[in-house]
């Protein structure tokens, strides 16, 4: 059975992991990414602070995928065939399946505007973080006074970057002015009121300029020009909502208004059940309100890896359940991390130890299979 992996996202590394630890021999595995390093989100504002290399916050794909017994195909998939049973690759190749799996993440809205793309620095995809920590290291190590940095999009991530940007900058002690940009009147949208209220304060107390209810009428390569105004900027950070990637536009296969594919609770392909996704790529039909965000894809890993099996198999599938909550830490660039759970609110140092921990853990856990003496867990 043909089964290819199109994007490296957290519940395709599971599966990569189960086929390594207890190998379905049925699969003939393929997987195709756009590069051969995988990039954990989780960890990428303590990246581009300098806590962690490069190499702490990455898997090697060709690694696992060969312990997987799989081929690994370097390319950026922009299309699906259901008919046909293949995946189109931008550079003109198709890739045929018996069954297929989508774990491609999702783009920033807005991110494709052409002055977006020629000005304003990003973290998706996940591998952009490495051109944001050079661009925030040399504003640090440079001549320049009064260095100015505009983070467009207030939401965790735009927080976490804030934060990180002006940890990299106060080490130089370098004057800098950052300011956090957002069309919506609060900052992080979908968290509690008393979890953005210590997050305000925690931004005043750094000095990050909160301009919210301001909408981005253009990005130049010095400014970004809002709805107010202009707003001086060195360096421009793009990290507005999901936007669905286009892959599944023209497909036949079923998506929701934005374009994300609609998948049934065995994260099926609610059109062709030969078609399965995870992650931000997919909104759950029967959940749809449940966010993009790592913490449900590393949830549905397991459940992929059932409902692919069982499909090979013939058996019952599983069902998945989003879980109504979930442990939240923000990194705040500084040793402490911002914490929510089930009511809890802490800023604190053990909430950044208990953060590291639970990433350290999760990045063990795949990437000590990466050679032949990896500890099988």
């Amino acid at each position: 059975m043909r089964l290819l992996l199109v994007g490296a996202g957290h519940s395709h590394v599971e599966i990569l992991r189960r086929q390594i630890v207890e190998p379905e021999p049925r699969i003939s595995l393929t997987v195709v990414s756009a590069g051969p390093l995988h990039h954990y989100s989780g960890m990428v504002p303590g990246f581009l602070r300098g806590t962690y290399t490069e190499r702490e916050i990455a898997f090697h794909l060709p690694s696992l995928v060969s312990r997987a017994r799989g081929e690994f195909v370097e390319g950026n998939a922009v299309g699906i065939d259901p008919v046909g049973r293949c995946v189109l690759i931008e550079d003109g190749r198709e890739l045929s399946y018996d069954l297929v799996s989508f774990g491609v993440g999702s783009l920033t809205r807005g991110a494709r505007d052409d002055g977006v793309r020629r000005h304003a620095m990003s973290v998706k995809p996940i591998r952009k973080a490495i051109a944001l920590r050079r661009a925030l290291q040399d504003l640090a190590s440079g001549t320049r006074h009064g260095v100015q940095v505009v983070v467009v999009g207030a939401g965790a991530a735009g927080v976490e970057v804030s934060c990180a940007a002006a940890g990299v900058l106060d080490l130089e002690r370098r004057s800098r002015e950052i300011v956090l940009l957002d069309g919506s009147e609060r900052i992080l949208p979908g968290y509690s009121e008393r979890f953005r209220s210590k997050a305000e304060e925690i931004l005043r107390k750094k000095r990050v300029v909160l301009r919210l209810a301001e909408r981005v009428r253009e990005v130049e390569e010095s400014a970004v020009l809002t709805d107010r105004g202009r707003i001086p900027s060195h360096l421009t950070v793009w990290l507005t909502g999901a936007e669905a990637s286009g892959i599944f536009a023209g497909s036949g296969l079923e998506t929701d208004a934005a374009g994300f594919l609609l998948v049934d609770d065995s994260l099926r392909s609610v059109t062709d059940s030969r078609v399965f996704g995870a992650g931000d790529c997919v909104t759950l039909a029967n959940h749809p309100k449940t966010p993009k965000a790592g913490v449900y894809a590393v949830r549905e890993g397991p459940v992929l890896w059932e409902s692919l099996t069982a499909a090979i198999g013939g058996s019952a599938p599983p069902r998945y359940e989003p879980q109504s909550g979930f442990l939240s830490i923000l990194n705040t660039g500084d040793g402490r991390a911002l914490l929510s759970y089930k009511g809890l609110v802490s800023w604190s140092r053990p909430s950044w130890l208990l953060k590291d921990w639970i990433d350290r853990r999760f990045m063990r856990r795949y990437q000590s299979l990466q050679t032949e003496t990896g500890r099988r867990r």
